[in-house]
């Protein structure tokens, strides 16, 4: 290279683009790669490589080379080993022309797959002040004409820009890294939140449930009681006012009296009023009995007192959650079950019971008019399945690959806060399970949801 071309702005001016570039739109392997090209075109190099500083480890790590194997982008020299570690550790030029195996300079040198160790080298550490950045090596075929002393000190002086080309590009790819990292460490946070505040929204529910649970509970059993003892009352009334009416007869001697108690008999419809008030009493009983098995199906729904890992049947979770939810579905769709043999499945009753809450009225959302919403369930390997299908509207697969992303929703805003299948797919990853979604725009959508029967203890278990 002759100090023409080694002054020239066009160069240096190339150089420092290469940099802004790399820097703005290029990873570091592209912009660190097309660096070391343009100063081995410039020297009129064979080959070369390019590694950064590592200090901290004392290591250099190789992210940048021409001509040299694949395998050795990305791996790592030690200061001090061969001659890139021994330029780091000295942070000395080397200037190297013939055979340099048994220089006792370098240790643990090695060849490079089928390339051999040059013999025609010149390698310079890339300083900013006393700070190593890192350790670039420019290498020429045997028989090539040499580097020479001049060229070294000319390298030395370029490597001065080189460094700092090179340090802008690190500290900027570092820059956009951490705000990446902190972007997405920012998000996790968000949704940790989220999921918190969610999980302190159920658990007051649940805790309500209880409550409510049990302040329904006591006067539904005295007014059941009250019924019961009511109905036992007029039924002995019924029983005494038929024995009077066998002595109606009798009444004879009196016609004025006998006349006023048919009339009165014809007003009050005694026959409709005996039947209609047994059948009173009785459809009072099966509402009460229809009450107490909405409260029981909410503390089933809610377990506010057994969220722990236990063994449960799924079945019941599935019939409590839907009576819970009947509200939701009765007026947009048939509930079809389609029930197969599951046994006992080791899990938090009340986190699954959460998700098939979210997935049934999701289903009823999706219907718009009137349609059927099926259950199915079985057994599959070491663990059970259920699903949930609807025959809704669909979803089209750009929305089906983002479904369990939180905060995604294809609800109106204010309708919907795009948790519900995220903490669905968080619950049932707690349960070391899979969920997946399968759906046809306007044929419908299947949720299914798998989970292993038993469970190896962990910390979340604890």
């Amino acid at each position: 290279m002759d100090s023409n071309t080694l002054l020239s702005l066009t160069w240096i001016y190339n150089l420092f683009r290469i940099g802004q570039e790399g820097a703005t739109s290029r990873s570091d392997a592209q912009a660190a790669q097309e660096l070391l090209g343009h100063i081995v075109s410039g020297y009129h190099a064979s080959s070369g490589s390019l590694a950064f500083a590592h200090d901290a480890d004392q290591q250099l790590r190789i992210v940048a080379g021409t001509r040299i194997p694949v395998t050795a982008i990305g791996s790592t020299v030690a200061y001090g080993d061969g001659v890139l570690g021994w330029v780091a550790a000295q942070r000395q030029a080397l200037l190297l022309n013939g055979d340099i195996a048994g220089d006792p300079r370098f240790r643990n040198l090695k060849k490079r797959g089928d390339s051999g160790i040059p013999v025609v080298a010149m390698c310079m550490p890339l300083l900013l002040g006393k700070d190593l950045i890192g350790v670039m090596s420019l290498n020429r075929e045997q028989g090539a004409a040499p580097f020479t002393e001049e060229d070294l000190a000319r390298g030395t002086m370029i490597c001065n820009l080189i460094a700092l080309v090179v340090e802008n590009l690190r500290l900027h790819n570092d820059a956009q890294r951490r705000i990446a990292e902190l972007s997405r460490m920012y998000q996790q946070l968000e949704q940790t939140q989220s999921q918190l505040l969610q999980s302190e929204k159920l658990a007051s529910i649940g805790h309500l449930a209880a409550g409510v649970a049990h302040e329904i509970n006591n006067p539904v059993g005295y007014v059941n009681s009250n019924l019961g003892t009511l109905q036992g009352y007029i039924n002995d009334l019924f029983r005494l006012l038929a024995t009077y009416e066998k002595a109606e007869p009798l009444l004879a001697t009196d016609p004025l009296l006998q006349t006023e108690i048919a009339s009165l008999k014809q007003t009050l419809d005694l026959t409709f009023l005996r039947e209609d008030t047994l059948n009173l009493v009785k459809e009072s009983q099966e509402g009460l009995t229809r009450v107490r098995k909405i409260v029981a199906d909410l503390k089933e729904f809610s377990h506010v007192d057994r969220a722990e890992w236990q063994e449960a049947d799924l079945h019941l979770g599935l019939d409590s959650t839907l009576n819970i939810v009947n509200n939701e579905l009765k007026y947009k769709a048939e509930i079809v079950k389609d029930y197969g043999r599951l046994p006992a499945v080791q899990c938090i009753p009340s986190q699954l019971n959460q998700v098939f809450m979210n997935l049934l009225v999701n289903a009823a959302q999706a219907i718009e008019q009137r349609g059927t919403i099926t259950l199915r369930t079985g057994t599959d390997g070491d663990g059970v399945f259920i699903e949930i299908s609807d025959t809704g509207k669909g979803m089209p697969a750009e929305v089906q690959k983002r479904i369990f992303e939180p905060f995604f929703t294809t609800k109106p805003v204010g309708k919907g806060t795009g948790l519900g299948l995220s903490l669905s797919y968080g619950i049932v990853q707690k349960h070391h399970g899979r969920i997946g979604v399968t759906s046809t725009p306007g044929q419908g959508t299947t949720f299914r949801v798998w989970v292993p029967v038993g469970q190896e203890r962990d910390e979340e278990q604890t």
